[in-house]
């Protein structure tokens, strides 16, 4: 790649991380292009050579945001490759479906704990739209967000001896993923509600005791009730 498009790569990538700043923090009618601009150290004029307008940056994001999450997507499911076909046709045993699950629940909150700032910012944004969908949303959920539900669903399904797509375990799936989403944004006051100065490494390891612990009643509520 010659010097001059290398650096309109590198530009465009400045513009693209700035704005997930600004637009996660402000808002999508709150964000200033000039602010977008100055954080990306380039010229407002950058925008409209790459982007075209302020609403077709906006999309660009939510494009480069749905890539993250869809890596993030091929990484659970690459390991997960030996028992794929089990866990999608619903034959994996129940055991081995709750150790898959609390596996992957500790994972993630290793990549919540360990995630750049950027990175927590483009979260902000996600919220937003989960508040108020647009284009945006549509693009992020239908490239990345279903595939994590999906498998979710799965999983449960395989846990409770019951279809994956049937209402009751996709209702699970939600609300599972909601649990985490939640302990992310709201770590001000899940610190403060439990006595923690700060959600360190201690913290860590009892929230996925709790949530290893309800992954497990699942099993035994399944039981019960056969």
């Amino acid at each position: 790649m010659p010097l001059s498009e290398k650096a309109q790569d590198d530009t465009r990538q400045r513009l693209i991380r700035a704005a997930i700043s600004v637009f996660g923090s402000q808002g999508f009618e709150g964000a200033s292009t000039r602010r977008i601009a100055t954080l990306a150290e380039t010229n407002i004029s950058s925008i409209a050579y790459h982007f075209g307008s302020k609403e077709n940056l906006y999309l660009e994001v939510a494009d480069h945001i749905a890539q993250e999450i869809g890596k993030m997507a091929d990484e659970v499911e690459a390991s997960l490759a030996s028992e794929r076909e089990r866990i999608r046709d619903g034959t994996l045993p129940p055991e081995k479906a709750v150790a898959l699950l609390q596996r992957l629940w500790g994972e993630w909150m290793d990549d919540l704990w360990g995630k750049k700032k950027h990175e927590h910012e483009w979260s902000w944004l996600v919220s937003r739209e989960q508040l108020n969908p647009t284009e945006a949303f549509d693009r992020i959920y239908n490239a990345s967000f279903v595939r994590f539900l999906d498998l979710l669903s799965e999983l449960i399904g395989c846990i409770q001896r019951r279809p994956a797509q049937s209402l009751a375990v996709r209702l699970q799936a939600v609300l599972f993923i909601g649990k985490m989403i939640s302990i992310e944004q709201k770590r001000a006051t899940v610190a403060r509600y439990l006595n923690w100065e700060t959600l360190d490494e201690t913290a860590k390891n009892t929230i996925r005791a709790a949530v290893n612990e309800e992954v497990t009643r699942l099993l035994v509520r399944n039981e019960e009730a056969l």
